[in-house]
């Protein structure tokens, strides 16, 4: 089964609002910038298999912990939250989570550095991290039938020494790359179909091995298991930001400085 993930182009402009505003502005009283962010997501799921949802709407969880690598949600915020879904009717399901993974240049991974978006892409970054994956964990949102799911998106962020969106588009069929002047951004999405261990075929189980975790070593039930899922965007598949006249963001871990595209804008469309 594949699996289809609709985004609008309201949720897209949304949760760039919320990656950039983390990425390149001090929250918190923290000295440091490109913190993680998250947000709840919001919208309709087909009732019969195959799975495709529609996500419509964006809450950004400004409760969460938020530091330079990792996110914790408040369980009460999405408990609320889920109260007032319910209370506006179709459309407005909770469909599942979504998070940053801000990247800066120079900083470390494993024995490597971030060298620019090449590092991201050969090393396949803007992917979800085993401990992304250990989150789902036990953690079903979504019954269709006998069947379980839970839905994650991720954008990856990341400021480039210049603007360059020669490899914007579609890396695979649940990736999508774009930019805006020289911010790059990546948006992953991954369906998960939870199931009991005992009722997954070996193929299921080295699915469920491929973000890291070892499944003899996880502690739960239900293991979600990601299946190829498509992700459509149309504001991304028709090009809606491709050579938009965009400013410049700068940044390092202990601050970011960005100027608008009416001072640093001066590539030849916009002259």
């Amino acid at each position: 089964m594949t699996a289809v993930v609709k985004v609008s182009k309201s949720v897209l402009f949304e949760t760039v609002m919320a990656a950039v505003e983390a990425y390149a502005i001090k929250h918190d009283g923290q000295d440091v910038v490109a913190i993680e962010t998250a947000a709840s997501l919001w919208g309709s799921v087909n009732k019969r298999l195959p799975f495709k949802c529609n996500i419509e709407h964006v809450s950004v969880e400004t409760s969460a912990e938020r530091t330079r690598g990792s996110v914790c949600l408040n369980p009460s915020s999405l408990e609320i939250k889920k109260d007032i879904a319910s209370a506006f009717g179709d459309g407005f399901s909770y469909i599942g989570s979504f998070h940053t993974h801000p990247w800066l240049k120079n900083e470390s991974y494993g024995w490597k550095k971030i060298e620019g978006p090449e590092s991201i892409r050969k090393d396949k970054l803007y992917n979800f991290t085993d401990s992304d994956h250990r989150c789902e964990v036990d953690s079903p949102e979504i019954m269709i039938g006998k069947n379980k799911f839970s839905v994650a998106l991720v954008m990856t962020v990341h400021s480039m020494d210049r603007a360059n969106d020669k490899k914007d588009g579609e890396l695979s069929t649940n990736v999508q790359e774009f930019s805006l002047g020289n911010i790059k951004f990546w948006l992953t999405a991954r369906v998960f179909e939870h199931k009991l261990l005992e009722h997954c075929s070996e193929s299921e189980c080295e699915a469920f091995e491929s973000y890291g975790l070892d499944i003899s070593e996880v502690d739960g039930d239900l293991l979600p298991i990601p299946i190829d899922t498509e992700l459509e965007c149309e504001a991304l598949q028709y090009l809606d930001l491709y050579l938009k006249e965009f400013g410049r963001l700068s940044a390092e871990e202990k601050g970011a400085n960005y100027r608008n595209k009416n001072i640093a804008e001066t590539r030849w469309f916009a002259k």
